[in-house]
């Protein structure tokens, strides 16, 4: 059966590559180009996510029209400029629309996808890729700029803890409204490393989550997201069809097992945002609450590893925390606390077993 179950990944993983790329068309909502500037042929030899300098950059589009129809999911046509160091600044025309279930309904600015189909990026670490995703600030409000620095930090610590992992790469986003009104914002936002290329760098090819069943999922991966999503109380997330979580199976051996690998981490109490809640399929009522949705294991040795694991990289940790000069003092000694009652319950590994016995489950 397991055979079985193997092959039929493999034979249905072309047709979901041959999906991805087919996928829907949308209609351009901005049909006068003119606004646009002319386009530089490449950009810098540059790979985004292997430095954590802040870069800045603008997007030059109609943000009424965004705004107005972000619910359709439609393209608009916009204007990327990259400004990398003292380099001239690369200009690229691309296509935006939004993005996220739940953030396109709710923010002001919801994430976007930026489309780079008809003006390829060349010479960098995105080179080849047709779509990127930008996490933005959700409203104007300055709140809303602690929220996307401390999401951005929530993927920076899971890139502590595997490789198998989306890197992240802070930005300085100036917007410039080419549209009636005119107005125009600036405000931190990231760009997340695209899933090809988190399954390229680690030799690794995607798997469709509706192929994927938790037998499927290396017995280590599955317990190392988990405990993790514990670590920053996000419930969020389900291993089930997938939600918030990519699969990759590694082809630097023979097995049936997958990889998985977590994003999406806004709705946890880490990032605590003021639109955020516990999701249906727990039982608490604070985001700042923590529960165990990971896997039962019969062999208490399976928990103890990966508690161990967390122990070890507990002052990476902390110091991935207290490096980052984007948040304040106060808020990072919030997140260094709010962490250490994580770390405080796995010293007591007796108690902590307890606990993720009765909070496993059997099917998730």
């Amino acid at each position: 059966m397991r055979k079985l179950s193997f092959f039929l990944i493999i034979l249905a993983f072309p047709i979901y590559l041959w999906s991805q790329t087919n996928n829907n068309v949308s209609v351009d909502t901005l049909a006068n180009s003119s606004l646009l500037g002319e386009v530089t042929d490449t950009v810098p030899d540059i790979n985004f996510f292997e430095t954590d300098e802040l870069l800045p950059i603008t997007l030059k589009y109609d943000i009424t029209s965004f705004i107005r129809n972000k619910s359709k999911g439609e393209y608009l046509d916009a204007e990327l400029t990259i400004n990398y160091k003292d380099l001239p600044p690369v200009t690229k025309n691309i296509r935006i629309k939004a993005r996220g279930n739940f953030r396109r309904g709710q923010c002001y600015f919801p994430p976007i996808y930026l489309n780079f189909k008809t003006d390829p990026i060349q010479n960098s670490g995105l080179k080849g890729m047709k779509k990127v995703k930008i996490v933005t600030h959700c409203s104007n409000s300055k709140s809303n700029q602690k929220y996307i620095l401390k999401e951005y930090l929530a993927y920076k610590l899971f890139n502590v803890l595997s490789d198998n992992s989306f890197r992240v790469h802070l930005l300085d986003i100036s917007y410039i409204d080419t549209g009636k009104k005119n107005k125009n914002y600036e405000a931190f936002g990231f760009i997340i490393e695209p899933i090809e290329l988190v399954a390229k760098r680690n030799n690794s090819v995607l798997v469709d989550p509706m192929f994927v069943r938790g037998t499927d999922i290396k017995n280590e991966s599955a317990n190392q997201v988990a405990l993790f999503e514990y670590m920053i109380a996000n419930t969020d997330w389900r291993f089930k069809s997938g939600h918030n979580v990519k699969y990759i199976k590694s082809l630097n051996e023979i097995t049936d097992k997958v990889i998985a690998v977590p994003y999406d981490f806004d709705f946890s109490g880490f990032v605590d945002a003021y639109y955020s809640f516990p999701q249906e399929w727990t039982n608490i009522k604070d985001v700042k609450e923590r529960v165990y949705l990971g896997y039962c294991r019969k062999n208490e040795e399976e928990y103890l590893k990966v508690m161990t694991t967390f122990l070890e990289k507990k002052q990476v940790i902390k110091e991935t925390i207290n490096s980052f000069e984007y948040l304040d003092e106060k808020e990072k000694k919030s997140l260094i606390n709010f962490l250490e009652d994580f770390f405080n319950e796995l010293t007591y590994s007796d108690y902590f077993l307890r606990i993720l016995k009765n909070q496993c489950r059997t099917d998730f």
